[in-house]
């Protein structure tokens, strides 16, 4: 097992808004470790987002953080991309953390509840596009390298 990714899992869950995490296996507990098949659970108000079948806790991780991350909004309002060769925020695991390849400041939601994905939308549609000041000076400084 990578705990590292395992780790990097639960930590953008945490950052993703949402309201619990979960990693397990199903399968028979006597059973071959090769037999399990495990998964991961991120739970929001009202919906679950799951990655399972997967082989190892490992998988299931990054299975899950790749469904957060695709099609999602970066804080500096750029579709993240999971790749070189696509357009938008470019997205890394770093250690025990997934990084936006942005300098853009957290966006922070205020109402709703933890896990409240229509406060979340509502809070990054506040967001300048191109991102707040400091994202967009610090994407100039870049340009101009």
């Amino acid at each position: 097992m990578n705990d590292d990714m395992v780790i990097a899992c639960a930590d953008l869950v945490g950052r993703a808004g949402a309201a619990g995490f979960e990693i397990g296996y199903a399968g028979d507990e006597n059973g071959p470790v090769e037999e399990a098949r495990w998964y991961a659970v991120a739970t929001y108000q009202g919906a679950r987002l799951i990655s399972d079948e997967h082989r190892s806790p490992t998988a299931a991780a990054l299975g899950l953080a790749e469904r957060l991350l695709t099609g999602a909004t970066c804080r500096c309002t750029s579709p993240v991309s999971l790749s070189d060769t696509r357009a938008g925020c470019r997205w890394q695991l770093v250690g025990q953390r997934w990084e936006p390849g942005c300098d853009a400041a957290p966006v922070a939601v205020s109402g709703g509840k933890r896990g409240d994905v229509a406060a979340m939308r509502q809070a990054l549609a506040q967001v300048p596009q191109g991102g707040n000041r400091a994202a967009r000076r610090a994407a100039q400084r870049r340009r101009s390298q």
